[in-house]
């Protein structure tokens, strides 16, 4: 059984990375700055600004290089928009200064996320039950060890195996490409798993469910929290394609499983 992270094991306004506005970005920016002790004589608009126009110009570079649906590094990206500040003098940073935990104080104001009601109980019976669980997520750094933190465990320890999960930083693509969804049939093929045996959960239609079933993967749309719920109904790119099942709370997947 593979999940989808934001929207699925964590309840997420924007249900996916980086995208939520629980306050504006400008905000969220200064109090980044004043979290991670960080003077910045540049607006923070403008920042913001800056910030996804070198989001805009990774992205060109990976498509001409053939990535259908590039990942940034997001520790990466802050790491340029401060370039031209700090050699102008209008950055200063302190000596114990860590992009990381920067990226991290930004991304946890602009899309504050919490658990998914039922998931230690849902995670904990799959584990005592024996099945092979993994992750297909778009994520950053920081995403596994913010579900780690709600779980005061690790993934591994919750029965995650390390070589079934994968996050798009990681790889450097995203869903709702297929990349990332055959890499992790291939993983299971490997531990002699098929795809027809393997379900995906994610609250998205277009990145999670389409491409699992294309891969031959059932699937399992989580519709139990509207805010995350992503139908895309009136997207282009959406095919005839439908959830094997519908869950309305988390815990409605243990009623799937064998009796």
């Amino acid at each position: 059984m593979l999940f989808d992270i934001y929207g699925t094991l964590l309840v997420s306004g924007s249900g996916d990375v980086g995208t939520a506005m629980e306050m504006t970005k400008g905000d969220a920016l200064e109090a980044a700055w004043e979290a991670s002790g960080v003077q910045c004589a540049v607006p923070a608009d403008e920042m913001i600004a800056q910030f996804y126009e070198v989001i805009q110009d990774d992205h060109k570079i990976a498509t001409k290089r053939g990535t259908s649906y590039p990942e940034v590094v997001i520790e990466e990206i802050w790491e340029k928009v401060f370039d031209g500040p700090m050699r102008r003098g209008q950055i200063e940073l302190p000596c114990d200064f860590d992009m990381k935990l920067f990226a991290l104080e930004f991304e946890t104001r602009v899309n504050p996320v919490w658990p998914m009601p039922d998931l230690r109980e849902v995670l904990g019976t799959l584990k005592e039950q024996q099945y092979t669980l993994g992750i297909i997520s778009n994520a950053q750094y920081f995403t596994p060890k913010i579900v780690e933190t709600f779980l005061d465990s690790t993934l591994e320890e919750n029965g995650f195996c390390p070589e079934n999960c994968f996050f798009s930083y990681e790889h450097r693509t995203a869903k709702p490409g297929t990349e990332l969804y055959e890499a992790a049939a291939k993983s299971l093929a490997d531990q002699e798993i098929e795809a027809r045996h393997i379900l995906y959960v994610g609250n998205d239609m277009l990145n999670d469910i389409q491409p699992a079933s294309q891969i031959g993967m059932k699937t399992a749309l989580f519709a139990g929290d509207r805010r995350s719920l992503r139908l895309r109904k009136d997207d282009a790119r959406m095919l005839p394609i439908h959830p094997d099942v519908t869950l309305t709370r988390l815990s409605d997947i243990l009623a799937c499983l064998p009796r």
